[in-house]
Order: C-alpha cells, then sequence, then structure tokens
C-alpha cells in the first residue's frame, strides 16, 4: 500500500514544483518589479528578481528591514511614506510615482501600484509592481521644456497670436492675446469663440473660421477691434491651417498685426497731401541741389507759375532784385546751422509785379544726416503790409485830421528838446481848447463838428511855420511845438496870432460857425526838461486859462501847479465821499414876504473831507460836473433831501416845500424822472413838497427833451424853479414854453437894490415878467433891511439869503422851525 501511495504523492509534489517555478518565471518575465511587503513595517517578504536588473540591488538585499524608505529619493521620500501609510490605513488599493536611487547612484523613476490583501477587515499584507517609467518621465520632461520653450518664444513675440483645434476650440496663445483678450491662457484652453465675445461678434469669427478649414489654406484680413483695457486698434489678421500626423485637419493658427500706427501714417500721408494741395500757402520742394521737385496749387495761384515752368529749375527763377546777395548769404547760413530760416522777404511774380512775402524754409535730412529736401512755405502779405502801413499811420496820426496824433507829439516834443539842448534855445508847447465844439456837435450835428475841426486844423496850420509841429491832442485840444525861441515872448506872439486865425468866423456847409481858444503855454527848460512835464504843465496853463474866460492864455506859473494838485486831491477824493459818508446836506430857510412864515428851504451839499476841513460847494462843483460824478452826488442829496422834508412835513410842517438843484447831466440823463418817482416813492415824500431847480442854461439846450421831463414829473405834483434867473439869455418866448412855477431872483442882482447898478432895474423887471406869466418869485442873497423892503414894496413872493439865516444842518433847522414866530410891528412882520 504505503509503496502505492508513495508514487502518487511524488507526481503531486512534482506538478506543484513545475507549477511554482512556471509562476516565478512568469513573475520574473513581467517588466517590473513584484513585490509583497508588510503593511505595518513596509518590510519586503516577497521581491522579484527584476528588482536587482532595475535597481542593481540583490534581491536578498531588499528583504532587509527599512529598505524601501531607505533607497527613496530624498526629495520624495517623506512624502511617498506618508501616503502609502496613509492608504494602507485607509483600506485603499493605490498608485503613486515616486523616485529611487540605484546601486550605482542613478535616479530611477518608479510607477508603483499597490493593492491590500485584507482579512477580517484588516491589511495583513501590501502587494505591488513596481514599473521603471524613467524614459517615459524623460520624453515628458522633454516635452514639458519644450511647450515652455514653445510659450517663451511666442511670449517674445508682441503682436498676438493664438491656435484653435479643429473644433473651434482653443489650445493656447501668448501673452500679447492674453493682453488683448483680457482672459488667462489656462482659463482660455477649451473655450470656443462664443464663451468669449458676444454673439453677433462670435457668428464673424466663427465664419471666417470654417471658411479657413474648408480652404485648408492661409487667410489675411483687416478689422478694427478692441482691446480688454478700451483701446481701439487696427489689425491686420493671419490665420492658416495645421493637420496631425496624418493628414486631417489639426486646427488653425491665427497671429494679430496691430497696424494701428500704419493705418495712422497712411491716414497722415493722405492727409498731408490734402493740406499740401489745399493749402493757402505757396508750398515748394526742392532737393538736395535746390532743384524744384514740386509745387502745390497756391504757389501757383500765388506767383503765376504753372508747375511744369519752374520744375527742375531753382527758386531763382522768383527772385526781384530787392535783396542782395549778402542777404541770400546770411539766409542760407542760418538754414545749414540752424536747420530753418524765416523771414520776409520780396519776390517777382511770372507777370513781373513785385510782391512781399513771408517764408520758411526748412532743411529736411535723410536717415544718414545728409540733406535730402528743402521745404520752403510762403504767403503773400503784400496787403499785410499796406494795412501795417496804414496801421502806423493810424498809431502816430489822427484819423479825422490827418494831423500827428499825442504820440507823435511826444516824440517831436523829445526831439525838440534834444535840439534846444544842443542849441540852447528854447521850446514852447501850446495847448489850445476849441470852445463850443460840444455846443456846435449837439445843434448841429457831429458832421459839422468833424467839419470844424479840420477846418481848424488847417487855419492853425497855415499861421506856423514849416519847422513847427501841430497835433490834434485829444478831442477838442490841439497842440503846437514850436522851436528856437530866443524868449517866451516869441510864444505869446505865435498864440495872439492863433487866437485871431480862430477867431474868424468858419462857413461850413451854409453854417456861419464862431468859436473862440483858450491856450495854455509850457516852454523849456523854464517849465520842464521831459516831455511829460511840459504836456502836464501846458495841460495846467490851459485850465487855468480855461477857468479865465474864453478867448485868453496863459503861460504856466508854479503857483498854477499846488492848484493843480488841490484839484487832483478832491477829485480823487470825491470818488469815495458818498461811500464814506463825508456830504453833508444844509438847509437855508426861504420866508414868505408877506406873512413872515418859512414857507420851504433850498437844500445845500456840503462836503466835510477828513483832512480838508468843510468844502466849499465852490471848489468840488465844477470838478463834479467835469468827472459825472455829480450825477450820483446829486441822487444822494435828492434822496437825503426827500427823506429829510418827509420827517418834517409828519411833525408839524405838512406845507414845507425843499427845493433841489438838479445839474444838466442829471437831467439829460433818460432815467432822471424815473429816478425822481423813485426817490418819492421810496422816501414816501408828497410830490408837491419837492421842488427842482433848474438854470436857464439847462432849459436852453434839448428843449424838448427839458418840457418832456417837466411835464412828466408836474403831472404828478413836481414843483419847477428857474435858478439865477436874469444871467442867462431866455427869451420870453421861451420861458412861456415851460411848464415851471417859480422864478428866482439871482443874488447878483439882490445885492445891487438900492446901488448905482442895474440890479434894482432888473429885480423890477424880473418881479413884473413873474407877474405877467403866472409865477412866484423868489429873491436869493437878501442880507439887508432895506432889500427885504424893497423887495416887498415891489410885490415879490418871497426871500432867501443870510438877513434871515445862513444855510443850517438838518438839527439847527429843527430847532429853527419849532422855535422861531414872525414878530408883527406896524401892521407888518419883522426879524428879530
Amino acid at each position: 500500500m504505503n509503496a502505492l501511495i508513495h508514487p502518487v504523492e511524488d507526481a503531486a509534489d512534482g506538478e506543484l514544483a513545475t507549477t511554482q517555478r512556471r509562476l516565478a518565471e512568469l513573475i520574473n518575465s513581467i517588466d517590473g518589479i513584484v513585490w509583497e511587503a508588510d503593511p505595518a513595517t513596509f518590510r519586503f517578504t516577497f521581491v522579484s528578481a527584476r528588482a536587482e536588473h532595475i535597481l542593481g540591488y540583490a534581491v536578498d538585499e531588499w528583504y532587509a528591514e527599512g529598505f524601501w524608505p531607505a533607497h527613496i529619493h530624498p526629495d520624495d521620500r517623506t512624502w511617498a511614506v506618508d501616503y502609502c501609510a496613509q492608504q494602507s490605513r485607509e483600506g485603499a488599493d493605490h498608485a503613486f510615482e515616486y523616485r529611487m536611487i540605484t546601486r550605482d547612484g542613478r535616479v530611477v523613476w518608479l510607477k508603483d501600484s499597490v493593492s491590500l490583501r485584507m482579512s477580517q477587515g484588516q491589511a495583513v499584507a501590501l502587494c505591488g509592481i513596481m514599473v521603471d517609467i524613467s524614459e517615459q518621465k524623460l520624453a515628458q520632461q522633454a516635452a514639458a521644456e519644450h511647450t515652455h520653450f514653445l510659450e517663451q518664444l511666442g511670449d517674445t513675440i508682441p503682436s498676438p497670436i493664438f491656435w484653435k483645434d479643429a473644433k473651434g476650440r482653443y489650445r493656447g496663445c501668448n501673452k500679447a492675446f492674453e493682453a488683448y483678450i483680457g482672459i488667462a491662457r489656462y482659463e482660455l484652453l477649451g473655450k470656443t469663440v462664443y464663451d468669449i465675445a458676444p454673439r453677433n461678434l462670435a457668428e464673424v469669427y466663427e465664419a471666417a473660421d470654417q471658411a479657413l478649414f474648408a480652404s485648408r489654406g492661409v487667410q489675411t484680413y483687416e478689422a478694427g477691434v478692441r482691446y480688454h483695457d478700451g483701446s481701439r486698434h487696427d489689425v491686420a489678421f493671419y490665420k492658416a491651417t495645421y493637420t496631425q500626423k496624418d493628414g486631417s485637419p489639426g486646427g488653425l493658427v491665427g497671429v494679430m498685426l496691430d497696424i494701428t500706427e500704419r493705418k495712422r501714417a497712411e491716414e497722415d500721408l493722405k492727409l498731408s497731401s490734402i493740406v499740401f494741395e489745399n493749402s493757402a500757402q505757396g508750398i515748394i520742394i526742392t532737393d538736395a541741389e535746390k532743384c524744384i521737385l514740386t509745387v502745390n496749387r497756391s504757389f501757383c495761384a500765388i506767383t503765376g507759375y504753372e508747375p511744369q515752368e519752374v520744375i527742375g529749375k531753382t527758386p531763382a527763377i522768383l527772385q526781384s532784385g530787392r535783396q542782395d546777395d549778402a542777404f541770400y548769404q546770411k539766409m542760407w547760413s542760418a538754414i545749414h546751422e540752424n536747420g530753418h530760416w524765416s523771414g520776409e522777404m520780396w519776390n517777382r511774380r511770372k507777370s513781373g509785379e513785385v510782391f512781399a512775402e513771408h517764408l520758411s524754409i526748412t532743411r529736411v535730412l535723410n536717415a544718414k544726416g545728409a540733406v535730402a529736401n528743402y521745404i520752403g512755405i510762403f504767403s503773400d502779405i503784400s496787403q499785410f503790409k499796406d494795412a501795417q502801413h496804414q496801421i502806423e499811420r493810424l498809431s502816430f496820426y489822427d484819423a479825422l485830421t490827418g494831423l500827428p496824433n499825442r504820440a507823435l507829439l511826444r516824440d517831436r516834443l523829445q526831439h525838440a528838446i534834444s535840439n534846444a539842448e544842443r542849441n540852447r534855445w528854447r521850446v514852447a508847447l501850446l495847448a489850445i481848447d476849441i470852445d463850443r465844439l460840444a455846443h456846435i456837435n449837439d445843434s448841429l450835428g457831429h458832421h459839422i463838428g468833424d467839419r470844424l475841426l479840420i477846418a481848424v486844423g488847417e487855419r492853425l496850420q497855415g499861421a506856423l511855420r514849416g519847422v513847427d509841429t501841430l497835433s490834434r491832442h485829444i478831442g477838442d485840444e490841439f497842440a503846437v511845438i514850436t522851436e528856437g525861441l530866443p524868449e517866451p515872448q516869441v510864444a505869446a506872439d505865435l498864440a495872439e496870432r492863433l487866437r485871431a486865425e480862430l477867431a474868424r468866423v468858419f462857413v461850413l456847409d451854409g453854417h456861419e460857425v464862431s468859436i473862440s481858444a483858450c491856450i495854455g503855454i509850457s516852454v523849456y527848460p523854464e517849465d520842464g526838461n521831459t516831455p511829460d512835464m511840459l504836456l502836464k504843465n501846458a495841460d495846467v496853463a490851459l485850465h487855468h486859462a480855461k477857468g479865465a474866460g474864453g478867448g485868453c492864455f496863459q503861460f504856466f506859473r508854479e503857483e498854477m501847479n499846488h492848484a493843480s494838485m488841490e484839484r487832483l486831491l478832491i477829485e480823487s477824493s470825491l470818488h469815495q465821499a458818498v461811500q464814506r459818508n463825508e456830504l453833508r446836506v444844509y438847509y437855508q430857510p426861504q420866508v414868505d414876504l408877506e406873512t413872515g412864515r418859512i414857507i420851504g428851504m433850498e437844500a445845500l451839499v456840503r462836503w466835510l473831507h477828513p483832512h480838508m476841513g468843510m468844502v466849499s460847494p465852490a471848489r468840488f462843483i465844477p470838478i463834479a460836473e467835469e468827472t459825472g460824478q455829480i450825477i450820483e452826488i446829486g441822487r444822494w442829496v435828492l434822496r437825503e433831501a426827500c427823506a429829510q422834508n418827509r420827517i418834517w412835513n409828519t411833525n408839524g410842517f405838512p406845507d414845507l416845500r425843499v427845493a433841489v438843484n438838479v445839474s444838466a447831466q442829471q437831467l439829460n440823463r433818460e432815467d432822471f424822472a424815473s429816478q425822481v418817482k423813485q426817490v418819492l416813492n421810496e422816501t414816501g415824500l408828497a410830490p408837491d413838497r419837492l421842488e427842482l431847480e433848474l438854470t436857464e442854461s439847462m432849459i436852453m439846450q434839448r428843449t424838448e427833451r427839458v418840457v418832456g421831463v417837466i411835464s412828466e414829473l408836474r403831472n404828478i405834483g413836481v414843483k419847477f424853479s428857474i435858478d439865477d434867473f436874469g444871467t442867462g439869455y431866455s427869451s420870453l418866448a421861451q420861458l412861456n414854453r415851460f411848464p415851471i412855477d417859480k422864478l428866482k431872483i439871482d443874488q447878483s442882482f439882490t445885492r445891487e437894490i438900492g446901488s448905482a447898478g442895474n440890479g434894482t432895474a432888473i429885480t423890477c423887471a424880473i418881479i413884473a415878467l413873474a407877474r405877467s406869466l403866472n409865477l412866484l418869485v423868489i429873491a436869493e442873497g437878501v442880507e439887508t433891511d432895506e432889500q427885504q423892503r424893497f423887495l416887498v414894496e415891489n410885490g415879490c413872493d418871497g426871500m432867501q439869503g443870510y438877513l434871515f439865516s445862513r444855510p443850517l444842518p438838518a438839527g439847527d433847522f429843527s430847532a429853527l422851525l419849532f422855535g422861531y414866530l414872525p414878530r408883527v410891528a406896524q401892521g407888518t412882520w419883522q426879524i428879530d
């Protein structure tokens, strides 16, 4: 039996051995390391023979404790061991790649695929296979490096580049394309144009791509695009398809070339061509040898030459001969040194006419710095030259009379002073003011006034020597410079001659016009050694001559300067007098000669200057009238007087009427009547409690307007009187036209009552005239009892003067009103 059993057992053992041998051969034929290890310690319990072939370590060495971690590459050791341990604890099969060090020191990349053998839910063994993937890794690294190289290469190209697969999906781009589209390349991968552009644009782009795929060629076109940063660019698209190794379509690659600058240059060139042909300035372009290459239309229009007549020739064809060789040498020297020249010259047209031009020549250099061209741009300035000549004349000559003006007068005066200094003689400056020019303009018209100024200039010129200078100074003033005077008396003789010439009647368009002239004289060196001093002092002398009365002349005297300085101080201070509350209104009572009652008062302005004290109206009113400040002062006085009289009217004196003087400038304003109404409305004064005083000379000018203003204000109750009556030239017929209420006898006639003068007779005549016109009459300047009695006896209605009271401030006038009672004696009233 045993003999039977043993052969059977031997046969079974042989089959198992054969199986094991074949299994071992199979395991060892696998191109990888088959292994088994303890999951807790990672100690190998089995390693296939391939291990020695791949890593060089004998199989027995692998069974040593800690062999696996010890031979892992240091950079991979920690994470590889930790990863495998973590997966093993979780019971998870896993695969990972890491590097190991061979016996000869080489680095080998392994892909380790691990599975767990489990028993009762616990890992009892780790089984795996390590495959050498070094060549694959090297190929991947080479591919990655090649890809990185291509990316770097693409990123160095400033133009946007992109590529897509055959389905239109983006497979890559360079940084320039990222900047254009505003999407990072890793976000772009796999997207289509529909994912990054509005649908309408996407459809256009896709249609272009499909057309390219269909043709399998090259596609180029230009388009305007907006970059991600909002800037717009002109772009040329260059796109081409590429194929796979098998010849199937792989996709397309596109390059976007920014042609914005090229387009701009093309537009600039086009614009330059348009400008060249349509410029109003003539343009000529020559080569380096100064031979004409081309000209524009304006060149032809200005010079009269056609292009074919000048091309190939030099610009010398235009020379007029007015510039010498030295001029051209200096011009070309400037061009060679500075690259350009600009200036004026005279050239000749084809017709032979010489014309003035402003020319600019610019040198153009090529890339090597050598002269390539000269460009000349010129304008015909003939008309400008004519206008310049006219302007220069207008700058120094009066347009109306053709005489030297103030600027040229000053220049010639300086020249005369220089001559006088060298020759030790005198120079006289005569400032001449023509009287009544404004009146002539108003009455006969400005054209007659202009004719008069021309005639005056002609007459004055006829009375002067050829070496003398006559100038129209300003407005109605002329000036004369006369040189070589041995003594000032010669200037006086000349002034008399000029006055005599001007005293003769002028006949202008059938009108006989008479004028007079005042003359102020300053003499070099006595009255100044500069033009400004002589001009100023002649003006000062003229002012004093005008103050002395028409038709006289005066030499400058130093004391005149003091008066002028005072006048200047008054004029400048007046500007601030109202704002600084320096003006005062005084009131002089007007008394009824029959009852002795105070029936009204005249408002008189006074000026309390902080340094000059109380300034007399005789000193500042004429200046205010000359400077126009009388308008503001008059308006202020009117308001103050109305406001104050309103107070008196409502405090027991309802019949008081305040009289306010009106200047000619106030009356001539178009809004005078409305201003009076406004003041009455604002102050609350009844219109019939206001009286406006006008002078005879005022109502004789612009008669119709004066009548209209008086009528408008009388319609609301305002009263009117004529001040200083008897000193003007009004006639009974003229006086009857004006709707006035009262005449005021001038104080010059009142003072002569009872004396040998004509005052008594004139006063009686004025009273009789007022009675005949049914007007009230009041006498000014009454200072004596005799004057008062005479006025009462002759039927005068009222009086005003120092006999009763001087002008008083409002407070003192109030005290007078409340404290005064006329004393009646022997049937009449008397002043205590």
